[in-house]
């Protein structure tokens, strides 16, 4: 046998039987071998065949042999080949195609190969066929196209970015979902600068904790979700806060973790509008201290002088009362004590509008002066206890403590007829503030009516830094503790 360039096979011996290779060659029960013989007429006829053919066809080979194809077998399969077939011999070289049919049984795809082949000098044309059954693959062709197209379905409607992250090269594997700009930077970038190239497009002061945090992942068991958050270079330039979940999707041979299938989600715009948030908690703080100040100052400056007078007139209308009845003269020293009540209240008031300032002396000194201060206008004894490490606390959380303690012995002053006040703020595994008194307790479950909008104000103030207030009132007086971690929440700053 000689194969042409155009892959033609010409037979050199006059036997059609190419002994062992031809027998071999019917014999595989896998595949259909057949060789079709070429009429002058330019019909196709069956000049040899295996079993597989027969199975196709139904019937034995000594009905095979010899027959023309569409005497044996079924007219959409006949006419198949016979088309194909002519195209072979027309242009003299080989050729595949592959063909699916619809079965009562189901749908059933074959693969088929056709090789020319010339006899001898005598130029009897003859073709060598081959046919496969490729179902299972066309089966998984279609699954394969439809868990694409899924894949794809849910990479576009999904309100997160998904993506497979390969820990052996630290690529992406895989990423879709709405919110995905930053992670495909990330993955186009890979493939251009290598693995090394990762680091441009994570924060710089994220990027040893993202490092970190991949080294963990090769102890993560199976079924446990981790999270991280890390900010992420975007499309426009801008690095952009990423919450990312994931767990382990599979591992290699060795057990060792192959992928992480990852979930992330761009919380930027939520940390801006909770920033926004802050920030006008901060405006409308600094407007309540303005216009408490304003009050104060007009208590002091106006209403003061005012009772002031008052007061004065009172005690003229005394030193003048000789010929006064001793029930005026009674009056008259009732409505004196009036005034010096009305007078204290309005110190301690402006007092408690107006406290010492929060940055010129530290939260350790501005609360022993406000306390001490605040006892003094009340005619209360106040004790003061600040554990080091207090003038240490930020800003924020200083000004947030501070507030508390203001309404707290406001709450003192006004509703628990105490005596004796103690404000204790200690710093160790947590900041705790306490203030506590010995006046009539306070009925816990009423709390919120009897104190007002203060007491939901000052849960609400630590709340928002990751903190809480407990209260406590019995007969012996109440107790309130407001406690905030030694660090604030992670992606806050919370605002005064």
């Amino acid at each position: 046998m000689v194969k042409t360039s155009h892959g033609t096979i010409v037979a050199a011996e006059p036997d059609l039987a190419f002994g062992e290779f031809y027998d071999a060659a019917l014999a595989t029960p896998e595949v259909a071998v057949y060789v079709i013989r070429v009429g002058d007429d330019g019909d196709y006829f069956f000049e040899d065949a295996n079993a597989f053919v027969a199975k196709v066809a139904g019937r034995p080979l000594s009905e095979i042999r010899g027959k023309a194809l569409g005497d044996v077998l079924a007219p959409e399969i006949a006419e198949c080949i016979t088309t194909n077939l002519g195209k072979c011999v027309a242009s003299g070289e080989a050729m595949a195609y592959q063909r699916t049919f619809d079965f009562p049984t189901g749908k059933v795809s074959f693969r088929t190969s056709l090789m020319p082949v010339v006899r001898g000098s005598r130029g009897t044309k003859f073709v060598l066929g081959l046919t496969r059954d490729a179902t299972e693959e066309l089966n998984l062709t279609e699954t394969a196209a439809h868990h694409a197209a899924l894949l794809h379905t849910l990479g576009i409607t999904l309100p997160s970015a998904v993506y497979l992250l390969d820990m052996e090269h630290r690529t992406l594997r895989f990423i879709g979902g709405v919110g995905s700009e930053a992670q495909m930077e990330w993955r186009s970038g890979q493939e251009a600068a290598g693995p090394e190239g990762a680091a441009t497009f994570f924060h710089p002061d994220d990027w040893p904790r993202v490092v970190a945090h991949w080294d963990d992942l090769d102890a993560l068991p199976d079924g446990e979700v981790t999270t991280i958050s890390y900010r992420l270079l975007g499309f426009h330039g801008e690095f952009r806060r990423h919450v990312h979940r994931e767990t382990v999707f599979s591992r290699n041979a060795q057990g060792k973790v192959k992928l992480v299938l990852g979930v992330s989600e761009d919380v930027s715009e939520q940390d801006r509008v909770e920033q926004e948030a802050r920030d006008l908690s901060a405006r409308m703080l600094t407007l309540q201290i303005d216009e408490r100040r304003r009050i104060a100052e007009e208590l002091h400056d106006s209403t003061g002088q005012h009772l002031i007078g008052a007061s004065l007139a009172l005690k003229n209308a005394r030193l003048a009362g000789d010929r006064a009845s001793g029930a005026t003269m009674a009056l008259i020293d009732e409505a004196a004590q009036c005034l010096d009540e009305a007078q204290r209240e309005i110190r301690v008031l402006s007092y408690l509008l107006h406290p010492p300032s929060l940055h010129s002396q530290g939260l350790a000194d501005a609360l022993k002066t406000f306390a001490i201060g605040f006892g003094k206008r009340a005619r209360l004894k106040v004790e003061v206890s600040v554990t080091p490490g207090a003038n240490a606390i930020d800003d924020d959380r200083a000004m947030q403590l501070f507030r508390v303690c203001q309404e707290a012995l406001t709450n003192v002053y006004r509703h628990a007829h105490a005596r004796k006040a103690k404000v204790v703020l200690e710093v160790g595994d947590a900041i705790r503030l306490t203030v506590q008194d010995d006046g009539i307790g306070l009925d816990t479950s009423a709390a919120d009516t009897i104190l007002g909008v203060g007491l939901p104000g000052m849960r609400e103030r630590m709340a928002r830094l990751g903190g809480s207030v407990q209260i406590h009132g019995d007969p012996r007086g109440t107790t309130l503790v407001a406690t905030l971690p030694l660090d604030g929440p992670a992606g806050t700053h919370a605002a005064g």
